[in-house]
């Protein structure tokens, strides 16, 4: 065996980097004593073996045990690692010491203080390893196993004990300077089994917080310890990266796929190592992780795009995995310009929207779109951030002037209050002279129109009206559309009479005179022959008087309102035809229906005449020619 190697030794130890380190030692096994003689363990070996072959339920032996119950196989493997020295020497190490006798000429502190380390330890992997919760960092087995070993370690005698155990065993296979290679190795097998438990844990915290309390052992030892253990995690995450960068340029979305679904789930735990070799491992990986989700981003495959939205939200995924400070100053950057071309794209669909006339989808696009953006950009500590904002803003001003004035047309009753909550973010927004002059002018338009309101759905019902009425009065329907103009005109128009408005005034004006005008064709439609009943239309074209303007309309009304009220007056007593029968020389003069003193004057022969006629011809007569009479 060259100096300073125990290739047997060491080869034991890498089977006890786990966290079954103690449940494997042969003393703890067989319940032997590591002090035992040649002799003492062939006498014990033969007994329990032979116990074991028959079938014969064992006793647990010793001081803690092995949970379970243990086969012949197990047995014999522990006494094949008791019959060599070099294996023999490292279980001893791991297990307990005992008092010192007489040959040994330790300080029983020193074998008290390794003992007590091994117990605590061996508690504490046994607990774990049954699936109990172990105890918090620097509280129970845990806390007292990392204590105890620094103790233990820290004492002067240590390894003189072994090298004492060494010339015991007086075995060629076994030299004293075989404890150098042990000495190098001890550190990284007691910490083992906590980096294998922790690279096992689905919630590896607990784990990680113990790390702390055995930083003593070397934090390089435990940074490799836990970098081995994760190596195939490691390995995996870097294989699916792999795959994902192949996707890129044919299968955008798979590639994204890859990345959110497989490798950040396996950062994101790995992350939570603080070990510097995995540190340095996942920090890279990370970084590239992050690069690629900006890549996809920026320079889209020729697969299938992106969903809507998706760009935005996977470069702040990149943001919060990059790790340098030139990965994140790439993904910042583009994160700006991609912000700014999500602002520039909206905008062309708010046009877009106002074009095709759906200006409440317009003004969502805005307020959902546009704004938040632009207001991120504008409060940002980025001065480029701020003046490219700054740039978009008389434009998005401009916008927002356009969908309040699109939400309340000329031809709506009054404007929504949107469109003056819209303009007053658009002046807000206004950085130059001739924007802001155009968004006072819609703001007083708005508030003009929110004055005039009113008036405006009244001149729409009058002209609604109007119309009806005439549709009706062409269909030979003059009740109908008499009462379609009393009913919803007269009050229109009348309403219409109390503004002071001149543009509203000139209006009504005009649709009064036509008011009227309709009202008296009413009136004459309704008295087909002179017999007809004359009452309504007398009523019609009263009313027709009180709205007509012009004064030709007025004569027209209160032409056909005089000869109506003469003829029912005549015609509607008749008392003429009552009267003929009698001997009246001058009948027309006696009749009380006739209060004209001017037929008195009258020649007979035309007195004559009237009286031959019948009652419906003289009383057509008399309202025609009243005039020359």
């Amino acid at each position: 065996m060259p100096n300073g190697t125990a290739p047997v030794a060491m080869e034991r130890l890498r089977e006890l980097t786990v966290p079954e380190l103690y449940q494997r030692n042969a003393f703890r096994v067989t319940g032997i004593s590591t002090m035992a003689t040649r002799r003492t363990i062939r006498q014990q070996k033969q007994h329990i073996t032979t116990a074991a072959r028959a079938g014969v339920d064992i006793p647990a032996p010793g001081e803690l045990p092995v949970p379970g119950r243990r086969s012949v196989e197990q047995y014999g493997a522990a006494f094949d690692v008791i019959d060599h020295p070099q294996r023999r020497i490292v279980d001893e190490l791991f297990w307990l010491w005992d008092a010192p006798d007489g040959a040994c000429g330790c300080d029983p502190a020193l074998h008290r203080a390794h003992d007590a380390a091994v117990r605590a330890h061996a508690r504490a992997l046994d607990e774990e390893l049954s699936g109990g919760t172990a105890p918090a960092e620097g509280e129970g087995s845990w806390g007292a196993a990392a204590a105890g070993w620094q103790d233990a370690l820290g004492h002067p005698g240590f390894w003189d004990h072994l090298r004492h155990r060494v010339t015991a065993l007086d075995d060629h296979r076994l030299a004293p300077s075989a404890l150098s290679a042990l000495e190098d190795e001890l550190r990284r097998t007691l910490i083992a089994p906590l980096a294998v438990l922790a690279a096992r844990a689905a919630a590896p915290q607990r784990m990680i917080g113990l790390f702390g309390a055995w930083s003593w052992a070397g934090e390089r030892l435990l940074g490799e310890a836990v970098e081995q253990q994760l190596r195939p995690e490691l390995d995996s995450a870097q294989l699916a990266l792999d795959r994902a960068r192949d996707q890129q340029a044919e299968h955008t979305v798979r590639a994204v796929s890859i990345v959110e679904k497989e490798i950040v789930p396996q950062l994101t735990r790995l992350r939570a190592f603080d070990a510097e070799g995995v540190r340095r491992t996942v920090s890279k990986l990370t970084d590239r992780a992050a690069l690629l989700l900006n890549n996809c981003v920026i320079s889209p495959g020729s697969g299938p795009s992106l969903p809507a939205g998706e760009d935005a939200r996977l470069l702040d995924l990149a943001l919060a995995l990059a790790e340098t400070a030139e990965t994140r100053r790439i993904v910042t950057g583009n994160r700006k310009h991609l912000a700014l071309n999500s602002v520039v794209k909206s905008m062309e669909r708010v046009r877009k929207l106002l074009d095709d006339k759906q200006a409440a989808k317009a003004v969502a696009e805005m307020r959902n779109r546009v704004l938040p953006i632009l207001t991120e950009l504008r409060q940002s500590e980025d001065g480029e951030k701020r003046q490219s904002a700054a740039k978009l803003g008389d434009t998005t001003a401009i916008l927002l002037n356009n969908c309040a004035i699109a939400l309340s047309p000329g031809t709506a009753p009054s404007p929504a209050q949107e469109s003056f909550e819209l303009l007053d973010e658009a002046a807000k927004l206004a950085e130059t002279r001739q924007a802001r002059k155009l968004i006072r002018k819609n703001r007083r338009r708005l508030n003009d129109h929110s004055r005039l309101g009113p008036y405006t759905e009244a001149l729409d019902a009058t002209l609604s009206g109007l119309k009806r009425a005439q549709e009706l009065l062409r269909g030979n329907k003059p009740d109908r559309a008499a009462s379609e103009l009393q009913e919803r005109v007269l009050p229109q128009v009348k309403k219409l009479g109390e503004c002071r408005a001149w543009k509203i005034r000139f209006a009504a004006s005009r649709l009064s005179d036509q008011t009227a005008v309709l009202l008296n064709n009413c009136a004459v439609a309704l008295v087909p022959e002179v017999s007809a009943p004359k009452q309504q239309s007398i009523r019609l074209l009263k009313s027709a008087l009180t709205v007509a303007r012009k004064g030709k309309t007025r004569r027209l009304v209160t032409k056909n309102l005089d000869g109506f009220q003469y003829a029912e007056r005549i015609y509607g007593n008749d008392r003429l035809s009552t009267l003929s029968g009698l001997g009246s020389s001058n009948r027309l003069i006696a009749s009380p229906g006739i209060d004209d003193q001017r037929l008195s004057y009258l020649p007979s022969s035309v007195r004559d005449a009237l009286m031959r006629m019948s009652p419906e011809q003289r009383a057509e007569f008399l309202s025609r020619y009243r005039d020359l009479l």
